[in-house]
C-alpha cells in the first residue's frame, strides 16, 4: 500500500513562491521522515563565486 506524500506540491508552490516574494534567491527544503519539513534560506546565491578563503588568510 502506498503512504501519502511527505510535502505536498501545493505546499512546495507555496513555499518558492514565498520565499521569491521575499527575494530569498537560494533556499533548500528538507523533509523528515516524520512529515516534517525545514527550510533553509539564504539571502546570496549560493552558487555565487567568492573570493578565494586561502587568499583571506593570508
Amino acid at each position: 500500500m502506498a503512504r501519502p506524500a511527505l510535502l505536498k506540491q501545493s505546499d512546495l508552490t507555496r513555499y518558492a513562491k514565498g520565499l521569491q516574494a521575499a527575494g530569498v534567491s537560494g533556499w533548500r527544503i528538507v523533509v523528515r521522515p516524520d512529515g516534517s519539513h525545514e527550510i533553509f534560506a539564504s539571502a546570496t546565491d549560493t552558487n555565487a563565486i567568492g573570493p578565494d578563503p586561502d587568499e583571506l588568510l593570508r
